[in-house]
């Protein structure tokens, strides 16, 4: 009779079903038949606090699990600064009347501010494409939409971003002596790092494979890094170049950061001190930093977030409606 049983080479009365076109469950797969559940089109997705609620919670399920990744995360990020940290011991505390200390004290700025921007942008890059097959997958059977997907996802990254910049920013602010207010340049650094994070999901949301993400690297931290001001002066760059300097986050956070630290220095009166002034002011100056538009640099700061997480956004449900 072959290699099975009679009994198991003919489907039983429970694959069969009635005459009614239904299995012993009373569901039924024919396209003309009634069965017992609606069909997945009709049914109705959950409200938008409810797919938050839900994603929010699965958000931190996922963090508490992958608990080895976070602690390589905060654990290079407390070595890194406690490094800083000693490597630039002491030099804010020491007097601008010297200009290799004043230099000093901008290298040791741009040194945390980098770090804070490559620290946070990094994972929040390779995050989208590592997630992008669950997120279609649920996306298509109506699981949740774009958005809430979006706001759980920024939920947790922000509170994640903050505990590293408060962790790195407590490893090397007392041991450098920064002369900046620790809450201004706390700030300061986190707001920069949130712009950055913005960038590096708009790109990750336009990648579908997380291997191409890391050929993307150089494109999210070189451009800052050449259109801050800090490595040549912005006047030297091509006139028809300088306006990438507009989109660029650092070149905000690092007027920012120099402001907080040197302005003091920059605006003091006193003849005695008058080296240290003419110092700062070089620092500021060379950089295109001004102390009347500190104000406009926290705003083209916020909207630059606001802009790259919006045009991300677009971008992930723009690929998800393509992909199906």
């Amino acid at each position: 009779d072959g290699f099975f049983p009679k009994d198991e080479r003919n489907p039983g009365e429970a694959l069969v079903g009635g005459e009614d076109g239904t299995d012993a469950l009373g569901f039924s797969s024919h396209s003309t038949g009634k069965s017992n559940l609606q069909n997945l089109s009709d049914l109705q997705p959950p409200g938008f606090w409810t797919q938050t609620r839900m994603l929010y919670t699965r958000e931190i399920y996922n963090l508490r699990r992958d608990k080895t990744s976070l602690a390589m995360r905060f654990g290079i990020t407390i070595f890194l600064n406690v490094l800083f940290g000693i490597i630039f011991q002491n030099v804010g505390r020491e007097s601008n009347e010297s200009f290799r200390a004043t230099q000093s004290q901008f290298g040791a700025l741009i040194m945390v501010q980098l770090s804070a921007m490559f620290g946070s942008a990094q994972p929040a890059l390779f995050a989208i494409p590592e997630e992008r097959p669950v997120f279609l997958r649920e996306y298509s059977t109506n699981h949740y939409g774009v958005l809430a997907y979006f706001v759980s996802r920024f939920t947790i990254e922000a509170f994640v971003t903050f505990c590293q910049t408060l962790v790195a920013h407590l490893c090397y602010y007392f041991l450098i002596g920064f002369k900046a207010d620790f809450f201004l340049l706390l700030g300061v650094i986190y707001t920069l790092a949130m712009a950055s994070t913005a960038l590096g999901v708009l790109l990750g949301c336009g990648i579908d494979d997380a291997k191409m993400a890391k050929e993307f690297l150089p494109l999210l931290f070189v451009p800052q890094m050449l259109f801050a001001g800090f490595f040549v002066a912005i006047d030297f760059i091509p006139n028809w170049l300088q306006w990438v300097q507009y989109i660029c986050s650092l070149t905000y956070g690092v007027r920012l950061g120099l402001l907080a630290e040197f302005e003091e220095c920059a605006e003091n009166l006193d003849e005695k001190l008058m080296d240290s002034a003419e110092n700062c002011s070089e620092v500021l100056t060379n950089v295109g930093a001004d102390a009347d538009d500190k104000y406009l640099y926290w705003g083209i700061l916020l909207v630059i977030f606001a802009v790259f997480r919006l045009l991300a956004l677009l971008t992930l449900k723009s690929k998800a409606n393509k992909f199906y």
